[in-house]
């Protein structure tokens, strides 16, 4: 009878030690859980969605993808917008300037070349701003200097003096090391500042910086140095710059140049308006696609947890009823092994 008690006691403690070993192994899986918020073992876990699962992240990390490169072109727009901001301020402190030295008395002690060439070289500095090591208005030649001539203060007399206001005297020479002329409609004097070592007319054509927003879907942006608002601005601080010239030989030709330099100048700052309105509408497209993709990836993140996520709340509850259920056990365990050996005794 003793044989037959110890044999049942050790086939009951034999199955408590492995309940235990399962218990452990169940209490362990949904800590992981808890702390992951995943239900255990991958897509094994959700054997059942493991397909529908593989498509929906498929289709985050592409989103993902697109929605990091329309904010590096946003980020690069937005560099655009206060540049060009910074630029029609010049372009408006340059009013001012010419404003005050249209006078020629005044003109003559206050260095109107100096000031005109200090402005030259701050529109330079700002078009040759760069987004990380890239160029912003060489349009797709953005390795290269989009200035054929700097600073832009170093550009020879243009307008000789006795030159009749509104009247190209002297055609722009592009620098020593630039290609041809670039093709029409810019096959103007105004493109002499330009660097155009690389391909011509990707200086131009800031459409050609072009950017994926989805499969198949493409949208433009970018401002481009050759842009009629910039090539028009140097080309009326240049006029009022070498007009000065002519402030002690000829006042009213002085004068007269000074006059048709502000008409150029706003017509520049029409020009460069314009520009900016572009790129405005550049921000706002942007700013709606990555708004969409924002939600698609939300939405899609959501679809996802649904699939590979546990609800904390009943994890927690299982978790509770575990240790329970595995204090239980470790207390019979132990009633058996005291009675075992007050068996062993007898």
């Amino acid at each position: 009878m003793v044989a037959v008690t110890g044999s049942s006691q050790l086939g009951r403690q034999l199955g408590l030690t492995r309940n235990i070993s399962l218990l452990n192994v169940m209490l362990n899986q949904q800590t992981q859980q808890l702390s992951s918020g995943l239900k255990a073992n991958g897509l094994v876990g959700v054997s059942s969605q493991a397909q529908q699962l593989g498509d929906l992240k498929s289709q985050l990390g592409t989103v993902q993808n697109y929605s990091s490169g329309v904010q590096t072109a946003l980020n690069r727009v937005n560099l655009y917008s206060v540049t060009i901001e910074n630029i029609i301020d010049l372009a408006t402190n340059a009013q001012s300037m010419m404003i005050e030295n249209r006078d020629p008395s005044f003109a003559a002690t206050s260095a109107p070349a100096v000031q005109a060439n200090s402005l030259l070289d701050q529109i330079g500095t700002l078009l040759q701003v760069k987004d990380g090591d890239r160029y912003l208005f060489s349009g797709t030649n953005y390795s290269n200097n989009p200035l054929g001539i700097a600073p832009l203060s170093s550009i020879s007399t243009t307008y000789a003096a006795g030159a009749v206001p509104g009247t190209n005297y002297t055609t722009f020479t592009p620098a020593a090391n630039a290609a041809a002329v670039p093709p029409a409609p810019y096959a103007t004097a105004a493109n002499y500042y330009l660097n155009t070592t690389g391909t011509v007319q990707g200086y131009f054509d800031s459409n050609q910086v072009q950017l994926y927003v989805d499969d198949g879907e493409q949208v433009s942006y970018g401002v481009s140095g050759a842009a009629d608002g910039f090539q028009t601005l140097i080309d009326a601080v240049v006029r009022f710059r070498d007009a000065s010239a002519d402030v002690t030989t000829d006042p009213n030709n002085y004068q007269a140049r000074v006059d048709d330099a502000r008409n150029q100048l706003n017509t520049a700052i029409s020009q460069l308006k314009s520009i900016a309105s572009a790129n405005g509408y550049n921000q706002q497209q942007l700013t709606e696609i990555q708004s969409q993709q924002a939600n698609t990836v939300d939405t899609l993140k959501i679809r996802i947890g649904k699939i590979q996520d546990v609800d904390p709340a009943v994890v927690s509850t299982t978790i509770t009823n575990l240790q329970t259920a595995l204090q239980a056990s470790y207390y019979v365990t132990n009633s058996l092994l005291n009675l075992s050996l007050i068996n062993y005794l007898k």
